[in-house]
């Protein structure tokens, strides 16, 4: 495709219009140089005037409770099965403990989520063991003991599962979660929103219209959300510029419907492959992202988002800090969160860490010059 055409593309991006799959594929296939950099330049500019100058941060903790898990992603190398050497489930106490040392940090959120393990129940208020009752015991001991922490906890595949064990319907678990006290739900679970590569990297997991289902009951329901796409595998540009559209689709929808609140920020999550199962790894035949895709994947998402979605957030835990802070001058306009600990990448063989000071972050916003806020999970600066 010409300089002329690409310039053209950009240009309505930067006029307020949406760019339209083809135009987005056209992005994502330029070799050079000077069209990646004008892609970003334009991606640069739209979170200037979409976000603002400010890089925020959120204090906030990970809390992964479970390895254990029914299904067998071929990207992950978390899940384990009962028994296995390595598997861990979290009693009530070391859950309660994390949380305590999270508010003793300074957390104001914890993002909690975990493997499907089918033994996790609880006895509800009709003395039966299920597994809703299990997920509101998860909350209420956190939330019971620091009501003031926001609650970003599990995922549309989470909810699904405990539909499916205790045969709810999506609203009835999405309204259960929240009333027990879960504040929004996390993205993931989405990995790419193609059900023919789904077939091939996670045949077990929902599929692509049952993640968009789950997500737009959340937000019907007045629930926030964020949202992911797991990159840098085998997927193709079109691939991902289908599932950007899925994405920006459902947010107009929410918009259109006038629901109160939907997707809050928008996160790229590339493929650490290192000890993921042999076969995909085979496949990709590299152990960790190649930071020049993933940054014009950044670009262009904030391109073709747009003003739909306008918080952009790179993972420092898979592309490493001075990956993530790069990534500031590709569209993003929040460098993530502390964590305080990560087992999900980390396992994969992520070399970013697992844990990063505020001092940190700062830091590296400071390497790009602008000014940093600390906000809170849905964005709003904290003092």
């Amino acid at each position: 495709m010409s300089a002329k055409t690409i310039d053209a593309i950009l240009n309505k991006a930067l006029a307020g219009e949406d760019i339209s799959p083809e135009e987005g594929v056209a992005l994502l296939e330029q070799t050079e140089p000077a069209a990646i950099e004008d892609i970003r330049v334009t991606a640069d500019a739209l979170r200037r005037e979409q976000a603002g100058e400010i890089v925020t941060y959120v204090i906030n903790r990970n809390i992964n409770f479970t390895n254990i898990c029914e299904q067998h992603c071929n990207f992950c190398a978390f899940r384990r099965d009962a028994g296995d050497r390595g598997a861990y489930w979290l009693d009530w106490g070391q859950i309660e403990e994390k949380a305590t040392d999270a508010v003793r940090r300074g957390a104001t959120e914890i993002c909690m989520q975990g493997g499907l393990n089918p033994e996790a129940k609880e006895k509800g208020t009709k003395e039966k063991a299920n597994s809703l009752s299990y997920y509101q015991k998860l909350i209420r001991t956190i939330k019971d003991k620091f009501p003031q922490l926001h609650l970003h906890a599990f995922s549309p595949q989470e909810v699904q599962f405990i539909a499916r064990e205790d045969d709810l319907s999506y609203s009835e678990v999405i309204a259960a979660l929240r009333e027990a006290g879960v504040d929004s739900m996390p993205g993931t679970a989405a990995e790419v929103l193609d059900d023919r590569l789904r077939q091939v990297i996670c045949p077990e997991k929902i599929n692509s219209a049952t993640w968009l289902e789950i997500v737009g009951t959340a937000h019907k329901l007045g629930m926030p959300t964020t949202s992911t796409m797991l990159c840098g595998h085998i997927e193709t540009p079109q691939q991902q510029i289908g599932h950007l559209r899925s994405l920006r689709d459902l947010q107009q929808n929410a918009g259109d419907r006038g629901y109160p609140t939907a997707i809050t920020e928008f996160i790229l999550l590339p493929f650490v492959g290192e000890k993921a199962p042999a076969p995909l790894r085979r496949r990709v035949g590299r152990d960790q992202p190649i930071l020049a895709d993933s940054l014009l994947l950044t670009a262009v998402a904030r391109i073709f988002l747009g003003r739909w979605i306008p918080n952009h957030q790179p993972s420092w835990v898979k592309l490493g800090l001075a990956g993530a802070t790069e990534a500031l001058n590709w569209g993003c306009n929040d460098i993530g969160g502390t964590l305080m600990e990560e087992h999900i990448t980390t396992m994969a063989g992520a070399q970013g860490g697992s844990c990063l000071e505020v001092s940190s972050l700062q830091a590296a916003i400071g390497e790009v010059g602008r000014p940093y806020a600390q906000r809170d999970t849905l964005y709003r600066h904290l003092k």
